[in-house]
């Protein structure tokens, strides 16, 4: 039941305000998911997964979320991505199940990188008290 993610669910401090929890090194793994290529989104500073069969998008694997935390999860990502089960590799090379967000067509695609670090230096302090409004409604 792990999530996959490739984009500002990796930055801690991100994943920490949408979980409402700190967040222990022992519940995260790296992973990668092959055939895609992480891109950015045409509306927004936020990344999407784009088809490209020699691709492959570094990401990490939260590992064992309770339901509170799916619900959270869910509540963050709703509305611009839906999620898929897709097979991905652990960091050993290890194949399994976990569940990916892709984003909405209406979201729009962009031959654009999209690089943690650049998101990071430009759009993380805006985002982090975005993502602080958009958990404030959560029901859990």
């Amino acid at each position: 039941m792990s999530f996959f993610f490739f984009g500002t669910l990796m930055d801690r401090d991100v994943l920490e305000i949408v979980l409402g929890r700190r967040v222990e090194e022992t519940e995260l793994a790296l992973a990668r998911l092959r055939g895609y290529r992480r891109v950015r989104t045409a509306t927004q500073p936020h990344p999407m997964l784009r088809p490209d069969p020699d691709g492959v998008v570094e990401g990490m694997l939260l590992l064992e979320p309770s339901s509170r935390d799916e619900a959270r999860i869910l509540h963050f990502e709703g509305g611009e991505y839906v999620e898929r089960w897709t097979p991905v590799r652990s960091a050993t090379d290890r194949p399994l199940e976990a569940r990916v967000f892709y984003a909405l067509a209406e979201m729009g695609e962009t031959d654009e990188p999209w690089e943690p670090g650049g998101w990071t230096s430009r759009h993380k302090p805006a985002f982090l008290r975005q993502c602080r409004e958009w958990m404030r409604d959560c029901p859990t």
